[in-house]
């Protein structure tokens, strides 16, 4: 792996760790541009770095022992792809759910751009349904609306 690639694969791990598996906001602006882009099944588009720190303090507030054990990650150019479990208790208000006590063990996969030592840009895929089976969350057509109005994916 070159320089450039083995920094590029540092940067996502430091993401994963200190946005993800720590939910230290106060670290995410040393991590991720101001402006991102984000991508996933459910949105598109541009995610200021304020919105994203609210959404990482929501997800941990719901599941405070929140973990992301990346099982490998592979770097190509200025990308680096990571994918492995998504555990934690909910235990907060999680998407108008109350707290169920109930545990979430889930697979995803991340994908990071990385521009001038940041992440710049993201993209993400988890298992929703299996989450939201997990949580007890019927998938009705009415749950999925407003499951992609509230964006809880990774």
């Amino acid at each position: 792996m070159t320089l450039d690639g083995e920094r590029t694969k540092q940067i996502a791990r430091k993401y994963v760790e200190d946005a993800w598996n720590e939910g230290n906001t106060g670290r995410m602006d040393d991590v991720l541009t101001k402006d991102q882009l984000y991508h996933d099944p459910t949105v598109d588009g541009a995610e200021g770095l304020e919105e994203f720190k609210r959404f990482i303090r929501d997800y941990r507030n719901a599941f405070p022992d929140l973990r992301y054990d990346v099982e490998e990650y592979i770097v190509e150019g200025d990308k680096a792809a990571f994918w492995g479990r998504v555990t934690g208790t909910h235990e907060g208000t999680f998407m108008g759910l109350e707290p169920t006590g109930n545990e979430i063990d889930i697979m995803g996969i991340g994908v990071v751009r990385v521009e001038d030592g940041k992440v710049a840009e993201r993209w993400a895929n988890f298992d929703l349904f299996g989450m939201f089976q997990q949580l007890g969350i019927a998938p009705s057509s009415g749950t999925r609306s407003r499951a992609i109005r509230e964006r809880p994916l990774l």
